[in-house]
């Protein structure tokens, strides 16, 4: 239960901000043309996306899926692919920083 709580209002924190940085976010990232470090950018941002569906589907908030698949693995498949995403976004940030310091 604690567990569940404690993730619960850390997401809530996290998209708080992310409502409260979204006319920021529109005005700057989302009227410029996109280009690589702009979608490094969204997956760096959005991959936390996959820490909430984790989350629903491990509290059995979640119990089907609209999408053809009326089990938990098709839950378990977007959440990696978005967390997948993300860690490569932020490696390659990491990466490119180096780069530039260098």
């Amino acid at each position: 239960f604690v567990q569940f709580c404690i993730q619960y209002s850390s997401l809530a924190l996290l998209y708080h901000d992310y409502v409260l940085a979204f006319p920021a976010e529109v005005k700057h990232i989302w009227s410029r043309r996109i280009t690589v470090s702009t979608l490094l950018y969204i997956c760096c941002r959005y991959a936390l996306l996959a820490n909430l569906l984790y989350l629903f589907e491990i509290s059995n908030v979640i119990k089907k899926v609209n999408f053809a698949v009326t089990h938990c693995d098709g839950w378990y498949t977007v959440t990696e692919y978005l967390s997948i995403a993300g860690r490569a976004a932020v490696l390659a940030i990491f990466t490119a920083r180096t780069w530039a310091t260098c």
